[in-house]
């Protein structure tokens, strides 16, 4: 800048004055990058005021500190930033910069006005002379602009004040520039984010200005409804309600939803819309308020809540069955100490004498007594340990003291990981049947011991008779010895379907290859001359009760027996699918009289003339039927019949 006809420096040249436009238009300028502006602004400042240094500096903890932004050295063409004063320490300098647009100290080492920096900043920055330029905010002084005289003292001029003035102005455009744009920035950022947070809600959001017209909504809210974003912003609210109201089983119901709109409190509403297509949506609506009251809008959240009520009207329709199912129902928390029950139905408060309050929370071994069979006990904390259903029957006390017999099934009850959650039980008063049962073993002990003695005094005399007889009387006395045979091995086979009706063992494991084997091996030991092939395509675990070889033998003898030709053959193959293995019995007799196949079948039933007379064969029925399975029957070709025993398969191993 060159120096008028006096020695001063002259008015701003053009070249000063470009300067400052340009700075005034720079980019960073403009856009609000501060940080990059500031170098830009000290490093033209540098040049229009020819000095060595410029910074620039603000006030920070409520103008407690000076934070340098940036410094920049023309000598060394560097910048840096970050020094920091404490204001308290100048006191009479920071009282300056706030009654002074700017002010220009040519002795700043003796000057009152900036002396008390000279030990911590002056003299350790090489300062002789200052010239500073404060930013003001809405009347406040938020930072300075120092321009400073290194190696000797400068007499300023007023030209030089106003040029420092015109740069801080421009700091100061930069930095409220830099406000605006982090203003921007984060609004930009908060709407972004409530649109993630819309988006990322399942259920329906919208909101409404006072003026009915959506400001915001997310993709579900369209989805819901099918409404179509154009709708949504070319449209104000009454656009959108006509669609969905034609989507609505009562069109009217859309009205107090639109009248919410009117309202101007702040209250908050429910409602429930359904629709035509069977779908329930719940739609919640409340005021958009400022902290002084005015409403601005509303908030819309409308939610699917179809699934919801068909769970739920299933949950009611679960709880009135186990309310009025006739068994007693239990259910048992075993992540709590002792496994304890957690609910009960009626049913089992009938049939124990006590109230629910009396039985939730303890475990139900307090229905156990002196008369109770410590076997079933640890049947049944054997299957819990291992996570296994199981079905016993033992003695319980009521309240009052009596006994009772109990047929108690507990099973599992696993979450979505396969892990166990509670116990289901299942309780039945089975005294009748235990009762009744019992007498029935009483009558045929009576029955087998008083018949056995009377057949082998017969049997006997039979034998006396064809020793001593020859011809026809012969053969009679013969014939009669093996119907009293039969009429004894009857007596046994009428022993196994009693203990098997009253035991009612409940179904294990076992391996069904080795249980047919053992059978097959049995029957052959029996008829040697029978030829009986097995052929077994399935091995694996079904769930049978323990009489199952036997039931097996049965089928086999009778297929044997009733061969009707001198050579006996009997075909066994075991097949199977994912839930079943069935075990066929192949003969090539006679074939098996329609009465005794509805035995097999459970087709027949119990009368005076019409009974069936195969023992065995109602003892193959009922053991199949307590182990869950099932019979059928087939004919042959081109003769005999084909029994087939399906079990169903165990996924567990033993």
């Amino acid at each position: 800048m060159a120096n008028d006809e006096n020695g001063s420096r002259s008015q701003p040249s053009h070249r000063s004055q470009q300067r400052l436009l340009e700075l005034t238009t720079d980019d960073d300028v403009v856009d609000g990058n501060f940080e990059r502006a500031a170098r830009t602004i000290t490093e033209t400042a540098t040049a229009i005021l020819e000095v060595q240094r410029v910074s620039v500096w603000l006030f920070e903890d409520d103008r407690q500190r000076l934070r340098c932004v940036d410094q920049y050295e023309r000598s060394t063409d560097t910048h840096r930033a970050g020094t920091e004063l404490e204001a308290t320490e100048f006191p009479t300098y920071v009282d300056v910069l706030r009654s002074h647009r700017s002010f220009a100290v040519d002795e700043a080492r003796d000057d009152p006005r900036t002396e008390e920096l000279t030990d911590q900043y002056l003299i350790p920055n090489d300062i002789y002379s200052l010239l500073d330029a404060t930013l003001h905010d809405e009347g406040e002084v938020i930072g300075v602009v120092c321009h400073e005289q290194t190696d000797s003292t400068r007499e300023w001029t007023e030209t030089e004040r106003q040029l420092a003035t015109e740069i801080a102005d421009v700091v100061h455009r930069a930095l409220r520039n830099h406000r605006s744009r982090r203003q921007r920035q984060q609004l930009e950022f908060r709407r972004s984010l409530l649109k993630a947070q819309q988006e990322a809600m399942p259920d329906g959001v919208a909101v409404i200005d006072s003026d009915g017209e959506f400001v915001s909504y997310n993709d579900r809210f369209c989805d819901l409804f099918d409404l179509s974003p154009n709708v949504l912003e070319s449209a104000t609210t009454d656009a959108a309600f006509e669609s969905i109201r034609s989507q609505l089983a009562d069109e009217t119901s859309i009205e107090d939803v639109t009248d919410q709109l009117e309202a101007a409190s702040g209250t908050t509403e429910t409602a429930e819309l359904r629709l035509r297509d069977g779908r329930v949506f719940e739609w919640y609506t409340t005021a958009v308020a400022g902290d002084d009251g005015p409403v601005f809008g509303r908030l819309w959240l409308v939610r699917d809540i179809t699934d919801r009520r068909d769970r739920q009207r299933e949950l009611e329709l679960r709880h009135r069955a186990i309310e009025e199912a006739p068994i007693g129902i239990t259910i048992s928390d075993p992540s709590q100490a002792d496994n304890p029950l957690i609910a009960v139905n009626e049913q089992f408060e009938r049939l124990t004498g006590y109230d629910e309050a009396e039985i939730v929370g303890r475990n139900c071994r307090f229905l156990q007594g002196e008369a109770t069979d410590s076997e079933p006990v640890q049947e049944i904390r054997t299957a819990i340990d291992e996570a296994q259903p199981v079905t016993v029957e033992l003695r319980n006390y009521r309240r009052d003291g009596s006994r009772f017999w109990n047929r108690v099934s507990i099973a599992p009850v696993q979450d979505e990981t396969g892990a166990v959650t509670n116990y289901v039980g299942f309780q039945q008063d089975v005294t009748e049947r235990k009762e009744a049962t019992r007498q029935l073993r009483v009558l045929h002990r009576i029955l087998r011991h008083n018949l056995a003695n009377q057949l082998s005094l017969i049997r006997g005399y039979a034998e006396e008779a064809a020793s001593r007889a020859d011809g026809e009387i012969r053969e009679m006395a013969e014939a009669g010895i093996e119907e009293i045979d039969r009429l004894l091995a009857t007596t046994d086979t009428h022993r196994d379907i009693v203990q098997l009706l009253s035991e009612r063992p409940t179904p294990r494991r076992c391996k069904i290859d080795v249980v047919v084997e053992q059978a097959v091996e049995t029957v052959h030991r029996a008829y040697p001359e029978a030829e009986i092939t097995v052929d077994i395509d399935a091995a694996g675990q079904v769930r049978a009760v323990p009489m199952l070889e036997e039931g097996i033998e049965q089928v086999l003898r009778n297929a044997v027996a009733h061969s009707g030709t001198s050579t006996t053959q009997v075909e066994v193959t075991v097949t199977g699918d994912a839930e079943t293995v069935a075990v066929q019995v192949a003969d090539e007799g006679p074939g098996l009289p329609p009465e005794e196949a509805k035995i097999l079948t459970g087709e027949q039933d119990v009368e005076p003339l019409n009974h069936g007379t195969g023992m065995g064969l109602w003892l193959v029925y009922w053991i199949l039927t307590l182990s869950e399975g099932s019979i059928e029957t087939d004919e042959n070709d081109p003769t005999g019949t084909i029994v087939r025993l399906r079990l169903p398969r165990s996924e567990a191993t033993p």
